[in-house]
């Protein structure tokens, strides 16, 4: 399992999405681990983690992170996923509540509707194709037009670089993991502090599904931004979700 872990002090543990790895974070490890332990992890498959022969669930990353965790005898953690690694965290905070301090889920959800299966299945046949057609699928979904306008020749050299390492036999055994979740009935359960970060145009989790999962969690708060879609860390959102989160966790130690 490929993760980095820098910094000390109190652990925040970074779990990137579907098809990502743990340079997704680059940004605010860089600027909190001055401050706090960052740990960022590769999933199964992702970045420079071996897929291996298992059978991929939820439980899987859940187990790989819970087993790493073990290993660096870190007992206590505050967990930040994206999409997919929000709902790694949630998997995690029920399975070992008592390591768990505070969630952030930044677009993500809590079970599947219609939609996110029409979605999933999307993504499957794109996949099945080639990595590119699952990129040039999914960038509009995660990105608002102008973003992609302003940025068209390095997206495009992002995308060469990425389709010489993707699994996408990796990324279809988490769309199918991702398939099985649903925690709905855990959500009452959760006490700790939760923050909410959404897109206000994501169509890949909708604003309104993720405003059900704050609606459904005591002691959480949601932040949607305005001219986003489903990837939060662009341009000035950057700096913003990392105030964002320094006031997060300065609030809870204060409490």
């Amino acid at each position: 399992m490929n993760y980095k872990l820098e910094g000390s002090g109190e652990t925040l543990v970074f779990i990137h999405g579907l098809s990502d790895n743990l340079l997704y974070w680059e940004f605010l490890a860089n600027h909190l681990k001055g401050n706090y332990q960052i740990l960022r992890i590769d999933l199964r498959g992702h970045g420079g983690s071996e897929l291996g022969n298992d059978e991929i669930t939820i439980d899987t990353y859940v187990l790989d992170l819970k087993n790493l965790l073990d290993e660096l005898k870190i007992q206590n953690v505050n967990l930040i996923g994206f999409s997919l690694g929000g709902i790694v965290a949630l998997d995690f905070n029920r399975k070992y509540p008592k390591m768990v301090s505070s969630l952030v889920l930044m677009s993500s959800f809590y079970k599947l509707n219609g939609h996110l299966e029409e979605v999933f299945v999307q993504f499957k046949n794109a996949l099945e194709n080639s990595f590119n057609d699952f990129y040039d699928l999914i960038l509009p979904r995660v990105l608002c037009p102008n973003v992609i306008n302003d940025n068209k020749e390095e997206l495009e050299f992002l995308k060469g670089i990425a389709s010489e390492t993707a699994n996408t036999k990796a990324y279809i055994k988490a769309i199918d993991a991702l398939s099985s979740a649903d925690f709905e009935d855990d959500l009452s359960h959760i006490k700790i502090p939760t923050l909410i970060l959404a897109g206000k145009y994501d169509d890949i989790t909708p604003v309104d599904l993720q405003k059900e999962l704050k609606s459904k969690v005591d002691n959480s708060e949601i932040i949607i931004f305005d001219d986003t879609k489903h990837n939060l860390l662009v341009g000035k959102n950057q700096l913003e979700i990392l105030n964002i989160l320094k006031n997060f966790y300065k609030k809870r130690k204060e409490e």
